[in-house]
């Protein structure tokens, strides 16, 4: 397996932190082969959820969570994309397995439900190991099974829009206000109403996975729901899978959701029709996916190539600037025209707004909440005004330096830049007319 690497050293500058930046760049020779598998991730009853402080043991199984692999090879590389129906997860004994079964980059990625488990051992009443080493160990042999079936893939893009959220973040001159709830469902501030849809086909043309991105936090269900659950994109994966028929998946890709809840919250006082809620909101989620999908029917696709890019980088602790934490970014081009960028932790929307504005491609899709290396979970990713104005996300539950978010973002468009060769290694000038 032929690989191009470039490697950027360590370096500080007298007002910079000190930071590590690991990148692969490759081109792609061939075809594009991806790999699909399913992981059930269901706990045992009785463990706690993650997202609320005031989490009670749960009761039941309202609907199971999963983790769904989507493995793209080429020639130069293999990626492992996992969307997990989990919150705040991430394994760097996961990561540290890759070489071993011949994947170059594993993106481990959290839908970000908060009736998902929590993965600690002292959270479920059995004895037995850690739930943690389990999710771990049945994502692991789902790696392995996407990687030992692939299948020649065409890709084709497309994306509706529909407002399901609002800016939790509310503001009030220079400062902004926390509103966690919104019984009136008032749509307030700024979000991106964008629902980007991947369509992935055999070499028949039968659609074999439905990639769909979208920002909200999934938390219709709110803390006293006691079932697990994978709240609204449970239900618009369970719709779209059905529209498309036997042999199809649906996965879901949470955007830049970090100050973004869902208009529609069950906050009601009869837990019975918490879920009634939950199917409104993935059922209209659907309709966009499927009307966004309807627009691309007649489209064959294709599979031209492949290429991506990945940085880890060192930042100061925001609160202890002695310690310091690890963050990563990845970029995906697919077919020239189709940019996937990743981010960790739950990054604010004006990321993703910013990277659909400045990609320069057809198609954007803004990952958040996806590792991409062997590092703790970071928390909130908050962009610098809304780090001025402070709230939830933006002021104490964050650990990051100030200005991470967009370091990594501008990283995230310097790859882009690079995989779409706009990125000269030598110095150029355009001149138009006569110059002196």
């Amino acid at each position: 397996m032929l690989k191009q690497r470039w490697w950027v050293g360590l370096f500080s500058l007298a007002t910079v932190p000190t930071f590590l930046a690991i990148a692969a760049v490759g081109p792609c020779w061939g075809e594009v082969r991806v790999g699909l598998a399913e992981a059930d991730l269901t706990p045992p009853i009785g463990g706690l959820t993650t997202g609320y402080s005031s989490a009670k043991p749960t009761d039941g199984i309202h609907d199971p969570v999963s983790a769904s692999v989507v493995l793209f090879q080429t020639d130069i590389e293999t990626v492992a994309l996992v969307s997990c129906d989990l919150c705040v997860y991430n394994s760097i004994w996961l990561h540290e397995q890759m070489p071993a079964i011949g994947v170059d980059r594993l993106l481990l990625h959290n839908t970000h439900t908060h009736a998902g488990p929590r993965l600690k051992q002292e959270d479920f009443p059995s004895p037995q190991e850690p739930w943690k080493k389990v999710v771990d160990g049945r994502i692991l042999s789902a790696i392995q099974e996407a990687k030992e079936e692939t299948f020649p893939a065409s890709f084709a893009a497309s994306a509706s829009q529909i407002q399901l959220g609002y800016n939790r973040l509310v503001q009030r001159g220079d400062y902004a206000e926390t509103h966690f709830e919104n019984p009136q469902r008032i749509p307030y501030g700024s979000v991106d109403p964008t629902v980007a849809v991947l369509r992935i086909t055999d070499g028949d043309g039968n659609i074999r996975a439905v990639l769909v991105n979208y920002a909200c936090h999934p938390v219709v269900l709110g803390p006293r729901n006691r079932k697990i659950s994978a709240d609204y994109p449970g239900v618009m994966r369970r719709s779209v899978q059905a529209s498309l028929g036997e042999g199809a998946t649906c996965v879901f890709l949470q955007g830049a959701g970090g100050d973004i809840n869902p208009l529609m919250m069950a906050r009601g006082d009869d837990r019975d029709q918490d879920f009634e809620i939950v199917e409104t909101m993935g059922e209209l989620l659907a309709s966009e996916v499927k009307r966004a999908l309807a627009m691309i029917e007649e489209t064959r696709g294709a599979g031209d190539s492949l290429r991506s890019a990945t940085s880890v980088f060192e930042f100061r602790n925001r609160w202890e600037p002695d310690e310091r934490l690890d963050l990563g970014v990845s970029t995906m081009l697919i077919n020239e025209s189709i940019a996937l960028v990743t981010l960790p932790g739950e990054p604010f929307h004006k990321f993703q707004l910013d990277f659909q504005e400045q990609a320069n491609v057809d198609h954007c899709f803004f990952v958040g909440y996806c590792c991409n290396g062997p590092y703790e979970w970071p928390r909130y990713l908050p962009d610098l005004l809304s780090a001025a104005r402070g709230g939830y996300g933006a002021s104490d539950t964050t650990i990051a330096e100030v200005g991470a978010g967009e370091r990594l973002l501008n990283q995230g468009l310097v790859q882009l830049f690079k995989l779409q060769g706009r990125l000269k290694t030598e110095p150029q000038r355009h001149v138009f007319g006569s110059s002196e």
